[in-house]
């Protein structure tokens, strides 16, 4: 017992854990928050509705991918380098370049968009879903805009606490907003427009908390000033990294959404909303890992300018442990599910809970990933995750197409388990022999 108070002891006095534990706290609070108005949400629209509600997300996520963290993470890598040397102007630089290419990549976006409704239509017999994705993805690029920047500029700098709020804050808000606009029985339509009204709220709150940031940070420019450095900043001296960085990072979005977007091509919107819960009911208690591999992208290329073996040495040691983690949350809430289902979304989504127990290799086996990410893009190796996730999904999507088929929900169970598991093993098998 003795040393057991010890070795939590010493963990405590870490800094690194300490500011894993903070982050935590905010990321999980803003999880269990978006978890709880989504159950509401789920028992007002019904299994059906809801089906409809999860198509438009899972379309939106995919069309606006290259929005996501991508940018953020291949720019806090760059960042956290440029801010230790204390480089100001290579920290200018490196925003001006995320605000540009974040423009640029909104555009993109938005032309991608108009698509949608035909697409819908093709693949689910209803336009009506790609109009609500298009709003969503409309919702998506107000928030990236300066959420990324400012999500970033906290990173690099310690400002966990701060982070972990706009985090906190960014989820509530959004799920608040819809859930309110579904009471009022705007069905779909509120829902979907809950997160439009949240991002130009987000928007605005990020700006504001950018220009205060940036006033006690000498290294930091201000948004008038970094508004002028974006138009003229070389977009080449940064492009390649970020591109492939942004790229690698956007694989595990894809791997994300689109295990629900084929799922829908041969299943009811009902079924849908079972496959949806039970996925999204898994990944919930798998999100406590996330902020260890937010922390990771700065420490880990800190680690390997230092001591490239204290990097292989801490790489191993923090996935073996996230493995273990995720094998007994995994189990955990699998245990639990008949009970939470039960009380928390009602008899119409009993039929959730099979899936749940089916989902527990794929969760169990998810925690070795957790330094995949940060560790490719320390030691600029990401073409070859890009490689290796691109053959998976090659491979993946034909034969999860024909398990959908085949076998409905179970084949959706069985697909994720293999595309997740078969690319975490090879990638960590690689960086290991590699490190070593």
């Amino acid at each position: 017992m003795n040393k057991i108070k010890n070795k939590i002891w010493s963990l405590k006095q870490h800094l690194f854990i300490r500011n894993v534990a903070t982050l935590q706290a905010g990321s999980f609070a803003g999880n269990i928050i978006q978890a709880g108005i989504g159950i509401i949400i789920a028992r007002l629209l019904q299994p059906e509705l809801f089906g409809v509600y999860s198509l438009a997300i899972g379309m939106a996520s995919m069309t606006s991918l290259i929005l996501g963290m991508g940018i953020q993470e291949a720019v806090s890598s760059l960042l956290g380098r440029a801010y230790a040397k204390g480089d100001g102007t290579e920290v200018e630089n490196i925003l001006g370049f995320m605000l540009k290419i974040t423009f640029f990549a909104a555009l993109v976006v938005v032309a991608v968009s108009a698509f949608l409704p035909t697409i819908a239509d093709r693949l689910y017999g209803d336009s009506l879903i790609g109009i609500y994705a298009a709003i969503v993805v409309v919702a998506a690029i107000l928030s990236s805009f300066l959420f990324t920047l400012t999500y970033s500029s906290f990173q690099v700098t310690g400002r966990v606490k701060s982070l972990a709020a706009l985090l906190l804050s960014d989820q509530s808000l959004r799920y608040a907003l819809s859930l309110s606009f579904v009471l009022l029985g705007f069905g779909v339509l509120g829902a979907i427009g809950g997160q439009l009204a949240g991002a130009v709220i987000i928007f605005i709150a990020c700006s504001v908390f950018f220009i205060k940031f940036a006033q006690s940070e000498p290294l930091f420019p201000g948004l008038g000033r970094l508004v002028h450095i974006a138009k003229t900043v070389d977009i080449k001296k940064y492009f390649g990294f970020t591109f492939w960085v942004a790229l690698d990072r956007n694989m595990g979005n894809v791997y994300m959404a689109l295990p629900v977007i084929l799922t829908g091509i041969y299943v009811t919107s009902s079924e849908v909303s079972f496959f949806k819960l039970a996925f999204g009911y898994t990944n919930l208690a798998l999100s406590l890992l996330g902020p260890i591999s937010i922390l990771l992208n700065v420490e880990f290329p800190k680690i390997q300018i230092q001591d490239r073996e204290l990097l292989y040495r801490n790489f191993k040691k923090i996935s073996l442990y996230s493995l273990a983690l995720s094998a007994v949350l995994s189990f955990g809430v699998a245990i639990v599910s008949p009970v939470v289902f039960r009380i928390l979304y009602g008899e119409s989504y009993l039929p959730s809970i099979k899936y749940i127990f089916g989902l527990i290799a794929y969760g169990s086996l998810f925690g070795i990933g957790v330094g995949l990410g940060p560790m490719w893009r320390a030691i600029n190796k990401v073409k070859v995750s890009i490689i290796i996730n691109s053959l998976i999904l090659a491979g993946g999507v034909p034969l999860g197409l024909w398990l959908i088929k085949n076998y409905g929900l179970w084949g959706s169970v069985v697909m994720v388990t293999i595309w997740f598991s078969v690319s975490h093993i090879i990638s960590f098998t690689y960086l290991i022999k590699k490190l070593k």
